[in-house]
């Protein structure tokens, strides 16, 4: 996924996020779209329009790269469109830096009032937000440089991002599409991680505590009745374990907790199996 698009989901999936991002204070509900400049075949990374009423078009371009002509190109493309809709309702134009360091220094544009230029940088614009990121919280992990010393701190960082999200008491499927975002946002800025190892950071509910564990754990003690469990309680719970560590789904503490078994128990047996 690109950065782009990943800006266009949260942005499609909550589009006051984008006014919360870069701290605009403008009433209505508007809708995140994309739209092509047809002369030229641009297409903006994202625009805003009021749904409920009359309020100002907002364009946003998001910058991850070094340009020294984005705020010329925005304001052509921003014109052209103009241009060719006939339309005379104000805009905001915004330019949203992931790193400051791509910012080449506004020329010499300004906007006539109630037409704006904002530009911003990610970074600053979390520090300003605090606490209170909501939907936006799956950004979060651009912030950081993707180096190896930021990776060390994802152990600590994922886990209460996804907390953050569940704490918004979503509906179940919009609580995944944002935990969903949120491990494509960690992909796309540490490339190297592969899937797996950001999905084990992001689970937080210990899996036999969860449906689908106990689901594991009927299955397994019915498999392990089959095989004979009869023949003492401690046959049956090594056999709920050797069941469970073959499925590969279990941490080593949570097949210690739904088999009986100690965690040194489980040990051996994951070792005897690997063997």
């Amino acid at each position: 996924m690109k950065t782009d698009a990943l800006f266009y989901k949260l942005f499609r999936f909550d589009p006051r996020s984008l006014l919360q991002l870069v701290q605009l204070k403008i009433v209505g509900q508007y809708v995140f779209e994309s739209i092509t400049v047809k002369t030229t075949e641009k297409r903006f990374d994202g625009f805003l329009r009021r749904r409920d009423g009359d309020g100002p078009y907002i364009f946003l371009e998001i910058q991850g790269y070094d340009d020294p002509a984005i705020y010329w190109r925005l304001f052509r493309e921003i014109a052209t469109w103009y241009e060719g809709s006939g339309s005379r309702t104000p805009f905001i134009a915004i330019v949203l830096f992931l790193d400051e360091e791509y910012d080449p220094g506004i020329p010499m544009l300004s906007c006539t009032p109630p037409c704006q230029m904002i530009r911003k940088n990610l970074a600053d614009c979390f520090e300003a937000i605090g606490d209170k990121a909501g939907a936006l919280t799956v950004l979060k992990p651009l912030t950081l440089s993707g180096k190896k010393e930021d990776q060390k701190k994802l152990q600590e960082l994922v886990p209460r991002w996804e907390q953050e999200i569940r704490s918004l008491k979503l509906p179940g499927h919009e609580t995944k599409e944002l935990s969903e975002l949120l491990i494509y946002t960690v992909l796309q800025r540490f490339p190297k991680l592969t899937l797996k190892e950001v999905q084990k950071m992001i689970q937080l509910t210990p899996l036999d505590q969860t449906v689908a564990g106990q689901e594991l754990i009927q299955l397994a003690e019915k498999k392990g009745e089959k095989k004979g469990e009869k023949k003492g309680e401690k046959k049956r719970s090594k056999e709920t374990a050797r069941i469970l560590l073959s499925m590969g789904k279990l941490t080593v503490k949570e097949i210690s907790r739904a088999s009986g078994l100690s965690v040194k128990e489980v040990e051996r047996l994951r070792d005897s199996q690997t063997k």
